[in-house]
């Protein structure tokens, strides 16, 4: 099955807090439900869905 992939744009300041909708914010938070991967904005942008994955595969495969 594969997962949906959620990106939360977020701010520095205040750490962590949601960008407001619409915002670019400063990191983006990719999630797949089983890791995370924290990203600055172009590179999130850059990124296709394939990219995105691997990331967190890699993710998940260090944490094991």
């Amino acid at each position: 099955m594969v997962q949906h992939l959620v990106a939360t744009r977020l701010l520095q300041n205040p750490l962590g807090q949601p960008a407001a909708p619409g915002a670019r914010g400063d990191i983006v938070r990719v999630s797949d439900g089983r890791a995370s991967v924290y990203l600055l904005p172009h590179e999130y942008e850059a990124a296709d869905d394939r990219s995105l994955r691997w990331l967190l595969a890699q993710k998940s495969v260090r944490a094991s």
